[in-house]
């Protein structure tokens, strides 16, 4: 029996969702698409509180397989879906998502990475949007997710010129926030994701859903779904120990 071709791994509170396609560097064919919908509704679902995606093998994901084809006719939009839409999930699910970035991102891979909260990486790893090099528009949602993290600007160099950037380049333009050694990403990841988990459960979510809100809402919208949120978080009867527990840490 082969193995499965995307990974789901339990940590504690953590849901590790790993591409498993090393071979072909984690690149993505319709069976892959509809697997990670399917996957990214049972962790959204799920009483995970932070989700890591990565690669197996030395990438992330390089795109679309453009060789799964074998020369058949692409698929229909009847056939697809709505299993692009494992961008929208990652994005919107209510746990904090985290892209672990190694090797090769690009194409729908890009897209899958830009959706997630946070993009962590490698120095050696290599950006790219890639569609228009290979003659197709884009999916996964790279021009929504980079005009909102790059900005408009920025993410319209990156779609109509596509070139490499490497991790530091990435960081420089915020495509990333922050860089590790290779040989200890995934640890660094995780030891991060545990640090999200010890916090305060429902804060951690409404602190995600205030996150989503800010994105789509006029401010005075926002503000109010804000202060309704903050009442909910406050108005529970152990506030003040938890409080005076982080008093008490902060003062070491």
């Amino acid at each position: 029996m082969s193995e499965p071709i995307i990974l789901v791994e339990r940590r504690g509170a953590i849901a590790v969702i790993t591409l498993n396609r090393p071979e072909r560097r984690n690149a993505i064919t319709v069976e892959l698409c509809r697997e990670m919908y399917r996957v990214t509704q049972e962790v959204a679902a799920s009483d995970a509180r932070v989700v890591i995606l990565r690669g197996a093998g030395s990438d992330f994901c390089v795109g679309a397989d453009i060789t799964a084809g074998g020369g058949g006719s692409p698929p229909t939009a009847e056939q697809l879906g709505r299993i692009h839409h494992a961008a929208t999930l990652l994005h919107t699910m209510p746990q904090v998502t985290i892209a672990a970035i190694d090797g090769g991102c690009a194409g729908a891979g890009l897209g899958w990475a830009t959706a997630c909260d946070f993009r962590f990486a490698v120095p050696e790893a290599r950006f790219n949007t890639a569609f228009l090099t290979v003659g197709v528009s884009t999916d996964m949602g790279p021009p929504w997710f980079l005009n909102r993290i790059v900005g408009g600007a920025r993410a319209r160099e990156m779609l109509f010129f596509p070139e490499k950037l490497t991790g530091e380049q990435a960081l420089r333009i915020d495509l990333v926030t922050r860089l590790f050694p290779r040989e200890t990403l995934h640890a660094e990841v995780l030891a991060l994701a545990e640090q999200l988990c010890a916090r305060e459960p429902f804060a951690l979510r409404m602190m995600k859903a205030n996150v989503l809100s800010a994105e789509e809402l006029a401010i005075g919208d926002f503000i109010d779904i804000e202060t309704a949120r903050q009442i909910h978080t406050t108005n529970r009867p152990d506030l003040g120990a938890r409080m005076a527990e982080a008093w008490r840490k902060a003062k070491g």
